[in-house]
C-alpha cells in the first residue's frame, strides 16, 4: 500500500512552528499507572477492580484537555489466553505495545490519554455457536459497560477534583479490535431494547443479555447505580456520553444499534485482518477459529454511519475518504499492524512504527475537527521522554502554594527539588508573568501582583522536570 507522505500531523521538513492536536508540541510526557476508576463482578462472578493508566503532557498549562480512551486488542479474553491465542505478547493489557506508543504521540499533541482496560473472560470452547455468541455478547456488554464507568469517572473527577483537567465535552474512545468494538458499544449500543434483535436471542426466544444479573447490570457494593442498562461498574449519576470513536480493527454487532446518534467514528482496518471482517462478516473465534456471530467492521459501520448522518461532522473536509468519510483501509494490511510484541524483530517494530504514524496523521485531523478543537500554534517538540509519574504525586502534588485563594501580591511556593523558573498562565493559555530564578531554590516568594480575580495556572520550572500548579486570585 501507499503511505502518506506526512507521517506525523502537519509537520512539513523545517518546520518550528506546530499546531497542537495535529502536530506533537509536548517533549515531556507523564504516565501515571494503575488508577482505579471503578469495579464490578467478572466473568467468573469474582469482584474486580477495574483500572487505566494516564498520559499527559507535562508543562501543560490548559486548563481543559481533550480525552482519547485507547483499549487494548484481545479478544475479549485474559492476557495468557489471548497471548496463546494470538501467538503474541504483550497483548490484552494495558501495556499493549501499539496502545502505549498511541497515547504518548496523543499526549505529545495535547491530550490527556488514557489506556485502559476492562472486565475480561468468556467461553470461546463453548461447544454451539449460539453459546459462544451468548458468551462473547455478554463480555462485550461488560466491557462496555466497563468503558461508561471510565467515562462517568472522568466528569466526576471533572466537576470534583479536578485532577485531570479534562475537558468532558470532548472525550474520545476506541482502542485496536476488541478495544474498538468497546468504544463503537459504548457510543451506539445505548437502548434496552436493542437486545431484542432476533441475533441476540437465544432459540427458546431468551436475551443474551439479562440485565437483572449483578454482572449483566447494577453491578454490586458501593458503587453500583441505579440504572441497570447503564451498568453498575462505579461513578453513578454523571454521563456516559462520548463525543467521538477511533476505532482501530473493531466492529459493531449490528447496524441495527445506529440511529441518529451523531457521534462520529474514525475507523481504520487492515483488510486482512484475520480476526474482525473489515467490512462485515462472521467473527470467529481466536482460539479454535470458531464461528461465532455476524458483525460490521470498519467499512460497514462507516458505510450505515454515513447513511444516517452520523458522520455529518467531518463533512465537507473529509468527503473524499475512501470508501466512507472517516475511515481508512490498510489494503495489504491484517491484525493490528501498528503494533509489536516480545517476539517481533527490529523490522517488524520498524514496519509497525510506520503503521501507527499513519494512524496518527489519518485520525488527528479528523478528530481536531469533530471535536471543534482551538486553533493553537506553539513550537515543535524535539524527541520525548516518558517520565513515570506516583499516583500520589498526582493526588498530593510535588508543590505547595499558599495562599490559595490569594488578595495579596506575594505567593508562596516549595517544592520537593529546587525551583529554577516560574511562569503564570490565564485558563485561556496567555502568560500573564514569568520569572526565573539566579539559583534554584527549594522554597520562593514570587511578588506577582495585579492580578484580577480569577483562576491561574502557575508552571514551576525545577531542577529535574516541572510541575503546574493552581492559583486561585480574588479582590479584597
Amino acid at each position: 500500500m501507499r503511505f502518506p507522505l506526512l507521517l506525523l500531523g502537519g509537520i512539513l521538513l523545517g518546520q518550528t512552528q506546530g499546531v497542537r492536536f495535529l502536530d506533537p508540541v509536548f517533549s515531556r510526557i507523564g504516565v501515571t499507572k494503575n488508577i482505579r476508576y471503578g469495579s464490578n463482578l467478572s466473568f467468573t462472578q469474582a469482584p474486580t477492580d477495574l483500572y487505566m493508566d494516564v498520559y499527559e503532557p507535562l508543562g501543560d498549562t490548559m486548563a481543559r484537555r481533550p480525552v482519547i480512551i485507547l483499549i487494548h486488542a484481545g479478544s475479549f479474553l485474559p492476557p495468557t489466553i489471548a497471548g496463546s491465542a494470538f501467538g503474541r505478547s504483550p497483548i490484552g493489557t494495558r501495556e499493549d505495545s501499539g496502545i502505549v506508543a498511541l497515547c504518548i504521540e496523543f499526549a505529545r499533541r495535547g491530550y490527556l490519554a488514557i489506556s485502559a482496560t476492562h472486565r475480561l473472560g468468556w467461553n470461546p470452547n463453548a461447544t454451539t455457536q449460539e453459546e459462544r455468541a451468548r458468551s462473547i455478547i455478554q463480555a462485550v456488554w461488560r466491557a462496555t459497560q466497563d468503558g461508561r464507568a471510565l467515562v462517568r469517572f472522568l466528569r466526576k473527577d471533572a466537576a470534583t477534583e479536578n485532577r485531570y483537567r479534562i475537558d468532558p465535552n470532548r472525550i474520545v474512545m476506541g482502542g485496536s479490535s476488541s478495544g474498538g468494538y468497546v468504544g463503537v458499544h459504548v457510543a451506539y449500543l445505548n437502548r434496552p431494547e436493542e437486545f431484542n434483535l432476533a441475533k441476540f436471542r437465544d432459540q427458546n426466544n431468551r436475551p443474551f443479555i439479562d440485565t437483572t444479573s449483578p454482572d449483566m447490570g447494577r453491578g454490586i457494593g458501593p458503587e453500583a447505580g441505579p440504572d441497570a442498562f447503564e451498568g453498575g461498574s462505579g461513578n453513578p449519576g454523571y454521563s456516559s456520553r462520548i463525543q467521538a470513536v477511533l476505532s482501530l480493527g473493531g466492529a459493531i454487532g449490528d447496524t441495527g444499534f445506529i440511529q441518529n446518534e451523531g457521534i462520529p467514528v474514525i475507523a481504520i482496518h487492515g483488510r486482512n485482518d484475520p480476526s474482525t471482517p473489515w467490512d462485515s462478516g462472521i467473527v470467529v473465534t481466536a482460539v479454535g477459529q470458531y464461528p461465532i456471530i455476524y458483525v460490521y467492521g470498519s467499512a460497514g459501520i462507516g458505510r450505515h454511519l454515513y447513511e444516517r448522518g452520523n458522520q455529518q461532522a467531518l463533512l465537507p473536509d473529509f468527503a473524499n475518504d475512501q470508501p466512507y468519510p472517516g475511515v481508512l483501509i490498510f489494503q495489504s494490511a491484517g491484525f493490528e499492524p501498528f503494533g509489536w510484541y516480545a517476539n517481533s524483530s527490529a523490522a517488524d517494530k520498524a514496519r509497525a512504527r510506520v503503521y501507527l504514524d499513519s494512524v496518527v496523521w489519518f485520525a488527528a485531523p479528523r478528530l481536531f475537527k469533530v471535536l471543534n478543537l482551538p486553533q493553537i500554534t506553539m513550537p515543535l517538540a524535539s524527541g520525548v521522554e516518558v517520565v513515570s509519574l506516583a499516583q500520589a504525586e498526582l493526588e498530593k502534588g510535588t508543590i505547595s502554594l499558599y495562599p490559595s485563594p490569594a488578595s495579596v501580591p506575594v505567593v508562596h511556593l516549595r517544592a520537593s527539588q529546587p525551583i529554577a523558573a516560574l511562569e503564570l498562565f490565564r485558563l485561556t493559555g496567555e502568560k500573564v508573568g514569568e520569572f526565573r530564578l539566579p539559583t534554584p531554590l527549594p522554597s520562593y516568594s514570587w511578588e506577582i501582583g495585579g492580578l484580577t480575580a480569577g483562576v491561574y495556572l502557575v508552571r514551576v520550572g525545577l531542577v529535574n522536570g516541572e510541575q503546574v500548579a493552581k492559583l486561585w486570585s480574588y479582590q479584597p
